[in-house]
């Protein structure tokens, strides 16, 4: 966490400061020598006794003071976190990635989705003013990362991406755009969707699927990842050496190719623009600049977690201490704000202790004018802050109430830009705390949403403070963390022992949480096992590696040509296959890459 929100005006105004109270000491001291050649030691140290030299010193040190602390304020001191809206996004962009079988081919080396995680994350770069999803997608399509403005989160999970990682076995374009389609439908603005595929299809109905999204608005840009003339799939072992060659029900090897007639129409169709990968940063260029010629409108953006700006802390101080050095004179008689008038200018010199007095007396006048003033201004202060502070909560008070209509409505994004409005002035209401959490909630941000929650809980209402922590666990149940889900909820327990909902949750949670410790200590206990056994195989010399290479190769280029062969020699008899299928779209076809 840095300590300024602008560390380079903190340094530029640390550095002037320190320059002005350097040459201000120096000043003084030129002032003070030539002062003592002047007047003499004596003299100039009977004089410093004076209190108007004190109340000069006192003056200058507030001055400083006053100086000090706004220079503080402008650089922007910030603790704390707070929830903030992120204004004029371009739009949303989901990036569709498929993680089948198929996408670990090495035509591209060093295979297909290797070359897709280099290139999301150039597109992450490129794309900071726009609030991206990642989806992930085979037999079917699961969301890896909500819509959020996150660079580093987005970057996480693209790194987590791996081919056959989904339990879902195949290519289901279909049900890819769907996924998309629904991430992207409770948002405003343009929608925009990326989809990183070899182009292969298993789905039975990507037809009826594109109409749908040409109807919701959803431009579909489309990026073929492979080569046409296609590639084997290896089968390989836990240490990465190959086994064989993926193989269909019927016993032929498969050869994996770049379908982009598929992706020509599905971009074609709903507006968008098909692009052949060649290397990440170039893809990436062309997809940006394509999207940017699209006419986007503005949208708002919600929950970027952002430290609080602290400035009012170091103001108050600096505004006080120019009040204090404007009260603070160096003669009591030399401003004329306090000064009386004199009725006669012809008065008899009084004596030294009568000159004392009236001193005193015209000081004690002074005090009771400033004392009147003040009991007569007050109330009108206070007056004008019972009316501020009533305004304030009246207004947060409309902006909350809209933004329980939209919610009502589920009109999610607009319900969660009022209440961050309605938080920007009362940031500590735990009811229009907790109404941004569901909202956030809603908007699949769990993230933020349980951040909302917590801010929540620490309402003085019981009943308030309990359906947070719920919703809170609820929040870090939905991105996987069930350890913090786990406790959450055993706070809601603890809190109302009648709490059914949450005893079932926590239970939930506690039964993920030893699943994930299972799959865990199976992972450590494969790590462990030695990947070879064979300790003659360890012995081999280079020469029999490059020839076993050198037949692993003329293998693959041999099971392709007999592939060819077979294609162009059973043309006929393959359209007439596909012509006699039964009706059954939904059964597994054994397409399993």
């Amino acid at each position: 966490m840095e300590l300024f929100k602008y560390p380079v005006m903190a340094i530029w105004f640390a550095a002037a400061f320190a320059a002005m109270v350097f040459l201000r000491v120096k000043a003084e001291k030129a002032a003070s020598a030539i002062a003592e050649r002047v007047l003499g030691k004596k003299t100039l140290q009977r004089l410093s006794l004076q209190k108007g030299w004190a109340r000069k010193k006192a003056r200058n040190t507030l001055m400083l003071t006053a100086l000090f602390f706004a220079a503080a304020a402008a650089s922007g001191p910030q603790w704390g976190k707070e929830l903030t809206q992120v204004t004029d996004l371009n739009g949303n962009l989901v990036v569709t990635v498929d993680t089948s079988l198929s996408m670990s081919a090495k035509d591209l080396k060093p295979s297909r989705l290797e070359n897709a995680k280099l290139m999301l994350g150039a597109l992450a770069d490129k794309f900071p003013d726009y609030r991206v999803g990642v989806v992930a997608f085979a037999g079917r399509a699961y969301v890896q990362c909500p819509l959020t403005t996150d660079l580093d989160a987005i970057k996480y999970f693209i790194s987590s991406l791996a081919p056959d990682m989904l339990p879902s076995k195949g290519t289901d374009l279909s049900d890819a755009i769907e996924t998309s389609g629904r991430m992207l439908q409770n948002y405003t603005g343009q929608k925009v969707m990326v989809l990183i595929t070899d182009g292969e299809n298993h789905s039975k109905n990507l037809d009826q699927t594109i109409k749908d999204a040409a109807a919701m608005g959803l431009r579909i840009f489309t990026i073929g990842i492979g080569k046409p003339e296609g590639e084997l799939i290896a089968e390989t072992d836990a240490g990465g050496a190959t086994l064989g060659y993926k193989k269909d029900p019927s016993g032929k090897t498969v050869v994996t190719k770049l379908d982009e007639r598929t992706l020509l129409e599905i971009a074609s169709r709903t507006g968008g623009a098909y692009l052949r990968y060649s290397d990440p940063d170039a893809a990436g260029e062309e997809l940006r600049s394509a999207i940017s010629r699209l006419s986007l409108s503005k949208t708002k953006g919600f929950g970027r977690s952002t430290y609080k700006n602290r400035y009012q802390w170091p103001l108050t101080l600096a505004l006080l201490a120019l009040l204090l050095e404007l009260l603070l004179m160096e003669n009591p008689e030399a401003t004329g704000l306090l000064r009386l008038p004199i009725a006669s200018q012809d008065r008899v010199p009084s004596k030294p202790w009568g000159r004392w007095t009236d001193r005193a007396a015209a000081l004690s006048l002074r005090f009771s004018k400033w004392f009147n003033f003040l009991k007569k201004a007050a109330p009108v202060f206070l007056a004008a802050i019972a009316i501020s502070q009533t305004l304030w909560a009246s207004e947060a008070k409309t902006l909350a109430g809209k933004g329980n209509s939209a919610y009502n409505k589920k009109d999610y994004p607009n319900a969660h830009e009022y209440y961050s409005r309605a938080l920007a002035l009362e940031p500590e209401n735990s009811k229009i705390l907790f109404n941004s959490g569901d909202a956030l909630y809603r908007l699949e941000d769990y993230s933020h949403a349980a951040e909302a929650f917590n801010a929540a809980a620490a309402a003085k209402a019981p009943a308030l403070a309990r359906k947070a922590r719920y919703n809170e666990g609820n929040a870090y149940f939905m991105q996987g963390d069930y350890r913090k889900a786990a406790d959450t909820y055993r706070v809601a327990v603890l809190s109302d022992q009648k709490d059914d909902n949450a005893k079932f949750n926590l239970q939930r949670a506690l039964e993920r949480l030893q699943e994930n410790k299972k799959n865990q200590q199976q992972k450590d206990k494969q790590k462990q096992n030695p990947k070879n056994n064979d300790k003659k195989k360890e012995g081999q010399d280079k020469e029999k590696k490059r020839k076993d290479e050198a037949k692993e190769q003329a293998d693959r280029l041999l099971e392709m040509m007999k592939e060819k062969e077979k294609s162009s020699a059973n043309k006929e008899i393959q359209n007439t296959r596909f012509q006699n299928k039964s009706k059954r779209e939904n059964e597994k076809t054994g397409e399993d890459w």
